[in-house]
């Protein structure tokens, strides 16, 4: 996805910055945070699904109890291979966009204790305008359709933005009451301009002027009392998570 707004522009745009990281090291990396007292591992997108051969790699290591260590090349034919399970007795999360084929999801099954994902666009022709991303919204719909059908741990996300709570935070709340009525729900009002949303920065893009602004307190409690009159269970994680004190 290329998000018009992302708040991690800076960096996920360049790709100088950082440093690579192996297998071994990013299990080191787990393991000494786990010894630090660290209650999760949280795997952090965007999509981190573009390292997903680092990090399937780096808790076979961990299940190994050996994260410095040698592991066999051979390459791995089913998702038996990739199963975690053992040593490393800390919850594994998959903080994510959702936006991953159904054979990443397979995989991540084996290994993933509870998955973040976020459900932003109510259609694809706002994915498409606001994050370059066509056949967003069947793609990401079946994936949150998986895990709840798996019997997963999950906390589904949704920011609400500008301009765009008929056309999304409303059709997205829609299917979550149709399809899975009890899931968490973080309803979240943290939006800001940003990126090429941003209309003080020096990357400003007119064509994104629909969300150039915050949300306005008459849409933020818009999307909370809709998501209320479905009956969805988004009150505790989204009042205690929110930045503007609003409450439906």
């Amino acid at each position: 996805m290329r998000c018009a707004f992302c708040q991690n522009g800076d960096i996920s745009r360049d790709k100088e910055n950082g440093f690579p990281v192996t297998p071994q090291f990013l299990a080191y990396i787990a393991r000494q945070l786990r010894t630090e007292g660290c209650h999760n591992i949280n795997l952090v997108g965007g999509e981190p699904t573009i390292h997903l051969h680092t990090i399937l790699d780096a808790i076979r290591l961990l299940s190994a109890g050996s994260p410095q260590g040698h592991w066999s090349s051979t390459p791995r034919t089913s998702l038996e291979d990739y199963s975690f399970r053992g040593q490393f007795n800390v919850p594994v999360l998959w903080n994510s966009n959702f936006f991953m084929s159904a054979e990443t999801m397979r995989l991540l099954r084996t290994v993933v204790d509870v998955w973040l994902p976020d459900f932003k666009f109510g259609n694809n022709k706002c994915a498409v305008h606001l994050s370059r991303t066509p056949w967003y919204f069947e793609t990401v719909a079946e994936n949150h359709q998986l895990i709840y059908d798996w019997g997963e741990a999950f906390v589904i996300r949704h920011l609400i933005m500008p301009n765009h709570v008929d056309c999304c935070t409303k059709p997205v709340l829609d299917w979550i009451n149709k399809n899975m009525h009890d899931a968490l729900v973080n309803i979240m009002d943290q939006y800001h301009p940003d990126g090429f949303a941003d209309p003080c920065g020096l990357g400003y893009d007119p064509k994104y002027s629909d969300i150039n602004r915050f949300p306005n307190r008459g849409e933020i409690l818009d999307s909370y009392s809709y998501a209320r009159s479905l009956g969805l269970n988004f009150e505790a994680l989204s009042y205690e998570k929110n930045m503007t004190g609003l409450h439906a």
